[in-house]
């Protein structure tokens, strides 16, 4: 037998058909181009390639259709993965209804608060004007609290996979509100309180996503791209963070181009208040201008009962974001409307600022430093310390107060179950004075004017004003959180801060008395759906 025909009975034993056939082909034509042949011999030799041809093309056609089948029913007994901006962690409870995967979240919290000096502020302390003067009683009594309230719960909904599309629903909750409470001011936390609820939808095939609904805002700092629960936030205790944090949650429409994964460009539309400061004339500006708008939350210029201010427009908000490889860069910008009414007329003020963060690993995955700041007009509001955003002017109309903000932060994980932390910031408010008069006559208006009485600021119980138009608040905050049980139940957690906060005002008659305030926190947590 000739070695030809061996190696095509070997090929066909192993089931290689096509393999063997074309070797018969091919040992055919060979000899058929060797040997001499009569015209009927050739004819016949040629009928027997084309039938070995058929044979082939068949035995090809066979193959790729059973290897077809064999893909598509292994294609078909595998789960569809889920797809989202962020997944949720690999340990965390999740169950299917129908198409949709829902991940649960939370944790169970129980704090304690110790305050030098009596805020009556509970679980979130206000870092500006409750911290009391000597005229204050509450200054000379301290304050503690045991509280729940920022205890939390939250559900993920993600969509099934799909090449070209993602989907998901996010909605977190804590039992911070109370009746007739919230406001739009900084966090819009209306009872139910809903600190997130929002969707987003994404185009994988082209990098965009669009996100609607209430989350932080674009401005608050991100750990990485411009991706929602992915906001780098401070490790502390307290509800209301440490003064120079930029943050708001609000409702808002978001639009974020990624630009594969170093870079990504986001605007954002969120929804506007004005924080108007107080005014020593408000309500009795010169003759004959008249004005619907007043100085505090509550009064004429709001809505009583929410805080809404005469908002023509959103808080539109434009961000860069990079991630080269080591550390996380931003750059922001905000340009902000503010508007009133005088002698039936509306007036308009606008006001611009910007900023930008930087997230830097010093040591891989055990100590990160971040800084985070924000300067320009009307910027108040987008702090912890709650600044004014504008104030009265003598004709009536709105005038944007300059600002800045700013937050340094460096967090130690010293060992998988502890982890330090300890931040420094400020947030300022420039003064924005105006006169009408001259001599003796003078009048003074505007935030930080030298006629405001501080005079008996510092006397307890005076009936006299202390009106102390915030300068700057300056604050520093050390802490650390502790993992003492992880396990099959989930996590146990102590967590402990002290915080300094410093107040200095404007000076005006009877000079510019600062006040500050100590307060020491803990917290005790349990979060069952995280190891």
């Amino acid at each position: 037998m000739s070695p030809a025909r061996h190696e095509y009975r070997a090929l066909a034993r192993k089931g290689q058909g096509s393999a063997a056939l074309s070797v018969l082909l091919l040992t055919a034509l060979s000899m058929a181009a060797a040997v001499p042949a009569r015209a009927d011999e050739l004819a016949d030799l040629k009928q027997q390639v084309q039938e070995l041809e058929r044979r082939i093309d068949t035995i090809m056609q066979q193959q790729a259709a059973t290897q077809a089948a064999a893909q598509a029913a292994a294609q078909a007994a595998l789960p569809p993965p889920v797809v989202a901006a962020v997944k949720p962690a690999s340990n965390a409870p999740t169950f299917n209804a129908g198409p949709v995967t829902v991940t649960l979240g939370g944790f169970v919290d129980l704090m304690v608060i110790a305050r030098s000096r009596n805020e009556a502020a509970d679980w979130a302390s206000n870092w500006n004007t409750a911290i009391p003067y000597p005229q204050s009683e509450n200054y000379y009594l301290s304050e503690f609290h045991l509280t729940p309230r920022q205890s939390r719960f939250s559900v993920l909904a993600q969509g099934p996979s799909d090449p070209e599309v993602a989907a998901e629903a996010y909605l977190e909750g804590d039992f911070g509100g109370g009746p007739r409470t919230g406001n739009n001011n900084e966090s819009t936390s209306f009872s139910p309180r809903i600190r997130h609820f929002f969707a987003r939808y994404e185009r994988k095939d082209s990098g965009w996503y669009l996100l609607f609904g209430q989350a932080w805002s674009m401005l608050t700092q991100n750990r990485s791209g411009i991706v929602a629960r992915q906001e780098l936030i401070p490790l502390t205790l307290d509800g209301q963070y440490a003064p120079g944090f930029t943050w708001l949650r609000v409702p808002q429409i978001r639009f974020v181009k990624n630009f594969g994964t170093t870079a990504a460009f986001g605007l954002s539309l969120e929804n506007p208040a004005a924080l108007i400061a107080p005014n020593s004339r408000c309500g009795t500006v010169p003759a004959p201008v008249t004005t619907a708008v007043c100085s505090t939350p509550g009064g004429a210029g709001y809505d009583a009962n929410n805080n809404l201010s005469f908002d023509s427009r959103p808080d539109l908000i434009a961000k860069l974001a990079f991630d080269p490889g080591w550390g996380h860069y931003e750059i922001l910008a905000l340009e902000r409307s503010f508007r009133d009414r005088i002698n039936g007329g509306n007036n308009s003020t606008s006001a611009t600022s910007g900023g930008g963060s930087v997230i830097l690993p010093l040591v891989a995955n055990r100590l990160e430093f971040s800084a985070s700041g924000l300067a320009g007009k009307g910027v108040g509001r987008y702090g912890s310390a709650q600044l004014p955003d504008v104030t009265l002017q003598p004709s009536g109309q709105l005038a944007a107060i300059k600002g800045y903000e700013f937050l340094f932060g460096l967090t130690f994980k010293a060992t998988p179950d502890l982890t330090l932390f300890a931040y420094g910031g400020r947030e300022h408010a420039d003064q924005t004075d105006f006169t009408t008069g001259v001599g003796a006559g003078t009048t003074y208006w505007g935030y930080g004017n030298p006629g405001y009485d501080n005079s008996n600021c510092l006397i307890e119980g005076s009936s006299g004003g202390c009106t102390a138009h915030t300068a700057s608040i300056t604050q520093g905050t050390i802490g650390g959180w502790w993992k003492f049980y992880q396990g099959t139940l989930g996590n146990m957690q102590l967590g402990m801060q002290l915080t300094n906060v410093k107040r200095v005002i404007y000076g005006g008659l009877g000079g510019a008395p600062s006040t500050d305030i100590d307060v020491g926190e803990f917290s005790f947590r349990y979060y069952p759906y995280q190891k």
